[in-house]
């Protein structure tokens, strides 16, 4: 498994694994669909504040995200999720060969200039962390919306030309409009083109597997940004005050306000903290609340100590009964006195078969055995 972990990158320690980066790739994926579940829960109590918040989840879920990146970016040179799996996005000279690359960058400090990304790779990263995800989800749910997949006249016959009163061809149907043209074209389009970057996508995965490229995705390459691990440097370079910011105040009226003004700051910041903790009380929750769990044997126990409740003593039969006593066993019919066959209860209690039965309740409207009065709505078949 550390061989594998560690595949492609034996020539270089600070260079991730492709196993990270599907990680850290899937933790953004689970995001969405998480969110958007919290949410619709929450929706079902609080509709008035939230049901719009569901139905345009898209765009709240990438204003969310533009935040959260950007501040990441800003701050540590990295994505939300790649800052979580411990990674950083580093900044490759344009012209140089990576090899030169790597040895001109090695003996850097890691928060030199030559590392850092620039104001044009922090904006193309936030493009394509952001805005490519959203677009290519937008595209998803206009792909369904639109019956992707179907074609149109699959469940409509076609109109079959009528001949007009004189005899002669009607003319033919206007061209559809504009905008339906455009929606069949981009519904043959969409899956191929999907298709097609699904596909690119793998190779870059396979080429950066095998050492033969150091950008995992193409976009990275255009940016020229790739992915390195954080070094102890890095995390004491970012838990290092910046020497650029100035003391917080000492009064504390002023030290309140100093807070409370980088307060979005600190909620930002505590996400890869908190969410491992979510996770881990999510985790717990699931367990406590699983039969497996202590709570659920307690419970079992206790209501197994509780006093049972003593079912009801059975009717008496009636003095003017003519049911034979010997009749009353487990198993036989009482009006016949043969094996039960399609056992019918009765609310006094007592099985019978149901035709006989049926017949005695449509003809006396009573309880053969108690005489108790009963309707045929009341028989109740028994299953074997």
């Amino acid at each position: 498994m550390e061989y594998q972990a560690n595949l492609g990158s034996a020539a270089d320690v600070d260079r991730p694994s492709l196993f990270e980066l599907l990680a850290q790739e899937q933790l953004v994926q689970l995001l969405q669909p998480a969110l958007k579940y919290v949410l619709s829960v929450l929706a079902t109590r609080y509709p008035r504040y939230l049901i719009r918040i569901v139905n345009r989840h898209e765009e709240f879920y990438a204003g969310l995200m533009f935040f959260i990146e950007r501040h990441y970016l800003q701050n540590y040179g990295a994505s939300f999720a790649e800052n979580f799996y411990g990674m950083k996005r580093r900044r490759v000279p344009r012209g140089v060969p990576l090899v030169r690359a790597q040895a001109a960058l090695g003996p850097k400090a890691p928060g030199a200039d030559l590392e850092k990304l620039s104001p044009a790779q922090l904006r193309g990263s936030l493009f394509l962390l952001v805005g490519l995800p959203y677009l290519r989800a937008k595209a998803q749910e206009l792909y369904e919306i639109w019956g992707g997949g179907l074609e149109d006249d699959l469940f409509v016959a076609a109109p079959a030309p009528q001949p007009s009163s004189d005899g002669s061809t009607p003319p033919p149907p206007p061209p559809p409009p504009l905008s339906e043209r455009a929606k069949t074209i981009f519904k043959r389009v969409y899956p191929s083109l999907n298709a097609l970057l699904e596909f690119w996508l793998l190779a870059y995965n396979l080429r950066y597997l095998f050492g033969r490229t150091s950008f995992y995705r193409p976009w990275l390459r255009w940016l020229n940004v790739d992915l390195r691990r954080l070094s102890a440097a890095d995390y004491q370079a970012m838990n290092a005050p910046s020497p650029s910011a100035p003391p917080p105040p000492r009064e504390l009226p002023a030290l309140i306000t100093h807070h409370l003004s980088h307060l979005p700051s600190y909620l930002l910041s505590s996400l890869k903290t908190a969410l491992p903790l979510t996770l881990f009380a999510l985790k717990f929750l699931e367990w406590w609340y699983s039969p497996a769990s202590p709570r659920a044997s307690s419970a079992a126990a206790q209501a197994a100590a509780e006093p049972t409740v003593p079912p009801p003593k059975p009717l008496l039969p009636h003095p003017e009964s003519k049911i034979p006593p010997e009749h009353l066993r487990f198993g036989i019919d009482p009006i016949s006195g043969r094996p039960l066959e399609n056992p019918t209860a009765l609310p006094s209690g007592y099985v019978y078969s149901y035709k006989t039965v049926w017949e005695v309740v449509d003809k006396e409207g009573r309880c053969p055995v108690t005489f108790q009065p009963v309707s045929r709505s009341q028989l109740r078949k028994v299953m074997p």
